[in-house]
């Protein structure tokens, strides 16, 4: 996906780091995670401080969640349609 060199910018100059955690590296972080810790997953992450999110198959979609989150200080727009939507997209097609 193209993003906007604004957009990444705009990122560079906000989160720490944007990184990909490998799956090797996440599974020695699961080998040696307390029974109560969360798994750790392979993917694409970015982190502010203590702030991190992720994990995301691709880098753009690193950006463009640390983009929402961190610059714009929002969340991001779901491409889920509730079930009340979904149930209206039917009615309307249809008829």
């Amino acid at each position: 996906m193209w993003l906007r060199n604004k957009l990444i910018e705009d990122v560079h100059a906000t989160v720490d780091e944007i990184f990909y955690l490998d799956w090797s590296a996440a599974q020695r972080f699961n080998e040696k995670r307390d029974k109560d810790q969360p798994l750790v997953f392979s993917g694409w992450y970015w982190a502010l401080g203590a702030q991190e999110g992720g994990p995301f198959k691709s880098k753009s979609s690193a950006y463009r969640d640390a983009w929402y989150r961190l610059v714009l200080r929002r969340a991001p727009p779901s491409l889920h349609r509730g079930r009340k939507r979904a149930a209206h997209l039917k009615l309307v097609r249809s008829a």
